[in-house]
């Protein structure tokens, strides 16, 4: 789970830079909850819908980026 952590944290910093990123903050009561490799495979999937309105050298980063992760 570490590494799609480490790439939805990457992905966000690529695509912020060029086109903003609203995130839901969420509150936390306790202990947080570990959350489950779907949740962030859903989220990783929704910036990626992105990709096309990326400028050319992003979108570049970006595959370059899923290439290594062997998404």
């Amino acid at each position: 789970m570490a590494s799609l952590d480490l790439l939805e944290r990457k992905l966000l910093r690529i695509i912020s830079d060029t086109d903003p990123v609203r995130l839901k903050r969420q509150w936390v009561k306790g202990q947080k909850v570990p959350e489950s490799e779907v949740e962030q495979r859903m989220r990783i999937d929704l910036l990626l819908r992105r990709l096309e309105k990326l400028p050319e050298a992003k979108r570049q980063e970006v595959l370059a980026l899923l290439k290594w992760f062997k998404w």
